[in-house]
């Protein structure tokens, strides 16, 4: 396997599949299509608990059939999302484009990072796993925050064209894979394609029980896990909520784009940080969680400036975080359930998104978004202070020994 090439591949299927320039004017188009509010959020909603459901079995179909051919399947998918959403006369095509876009992400989330890994591991390089997914995230970040610059063309150009140019990358995403190779690392792996389909239950029921058993005897890890999905959930609610928050501020709505297009800068800044950082994995995240809640709080506030500062110290965090629990845990994760065992990750920040999304839509709706926001700050900083006084308990309980 040609490493270099294969990286760079890679680094053109995120690029194209991060460039969602309708991720910043979605609300405002379904805002326009006559939808509140409320039934914005249940679409999110709709959106996570497909998530939710998939996410980990998206991961073991990429762990027993192959994380190319996952990730083929994943834009597939999208482009059936795009042609839904696209789709009038009944409220149920957005919800079911919202579904098959969290399936597309859920065939690709997971996926993506297994394959990178292991393509490193396969030529004996995966100490580079940090450096090189930092620059996946980066580029994610970056390509989202140039979307977000392009925003105003979405409005100008409406909905129906946006995602027909959001259907024109997910084929886009597919031709970059075109060249990508499969890595294998294992037996398992090696011979994926010599099984016959009458032992695939069986192979399900053994992978299955493989990945129940880890997460049974690694606690810790799901708990790295689950503390990178709670600093996740904001980030995504403060993106979508900050469409109509922003409005109520005064900025224009055709220019949207332009301010939040600094959000996923911070986040890649974050990133760039944590690659070159090498502290101890649970005191950044009881940092993190302090800060984010803090900033996602200052969303709240009415001042332009208070507000962006606030979001993107929320999503410096969060790409911070993401660089170094991925490090960590993938040391932890084998090969063969590492597409799975990633996912559980999503599947965990889908979970929190279930809850939140209605919630704050309620909110937003029946009081303001500002509530909103200062709601989920309060929550992470209580969940965060509550952790925190876990440690101190179980150091205490240590030292007492």
């Amino acid at each position: 396997m040609n490493i270099k090439k294969q990286t760079v591949r890679m680094y053109l299927y995120e690029a194209a599949l991060a460039f969602r320039m309708v991720d910043a004017v979605w609300v405002i188009f379904l805002l326009e299509r006559g939808f509140s509010l409320a039934q914005v959020g249940i679409a999110e909603g709709v959106y996570h608990i497909t998530s939710m459901v998939f996410e980990v079995p998206s991961g073991m179909a990429a762990d027993i059939f192959g994380r190319k051919r996952t990730l083929l399947l994943s834009g597939m998918v999208g482009i059936c999302s795009t042609v839904f959403m696209t789709l009038e006369g009944w409220r149920g095509f957005v919800y079911c484009g919202m579904a098959f876009s969290a399936l597309s992400l859920n065939l690709a989330s997971g996926t993506e990072e297994a394959l990178i890994y292991d393509s490193l591991l396969e030529v004996g390089c995966e100490t580079r796993f940090k450096k090189v997914w930092a620059n996946i995230s980066m580029i994610a970040r970056i390509a989202s925050a140039l979307a977000c610059a392009a925003s105003p063309v979405a409005i100008f150009v409406g909905y129906k064209y946006t995602y027909y140019i959001m259907a024109g990358l997910y084929l886009c995403t597919i031709l970059a894979l075109s060249g990508v190779k499969e890595p294998i690392v294992t037996n398992g792996q090696r011979v994926r394609n010599q099984h016959s389909n009458k032992k695939l239950g069986e192979r399900w029921k053994q992978h299955i029980w493989g990945t129940g058993n880890f997460i049974k005897k690694n606690p810790k890890t799901m708990l790295k896990l689950l503390s990178n999905a709670a600093l996740a959930c904001p980030c995504y609610l403060i993106m979508m909520y900050l469409q109509e928050h922003l409005v109520n501020c005064g900025w224009p709505k055709s220019f949207i784009g332009i301010p939040m297009l600094v959000i996923p800068l911070a986040g890649a800044l974050g990133t760039r940080i944590a690659a070159k950082n090498e502290n101890g994995l649970g005191k950044t995240l009881l940092i993190c969680g302090i800060i984010s809640g803090i900033g996602t709080c200052l969303v709240g506030n009415n001042v332009l400036v208070v507000v962006l500062l606030g979001a993107c110290i929320t999503r410096m965090c969060e790409g911070f975080s993401e660089i170094k629990v991925s490090e960590n845990v993938n040391k932890e994760f084998s090969s063969d359930h590492r597409a799975t065992l990633v996912s559980v990750d999503s599947m965990l920040y889908s979970v929190l998104m279930v809850a939140a999304s209605p919630v704050t839509g309620f909110l937003g709706d029946h009081y303001s978004v500002n509530a909103a926001f200062y709601l989920l700050g309060g929550v992470l900083l209580l969940a965060t202070l509550f952790m925190l006084m876990i440690v101190l308990l179980e150091r205490r309980r240590i030292l007492r020994k």
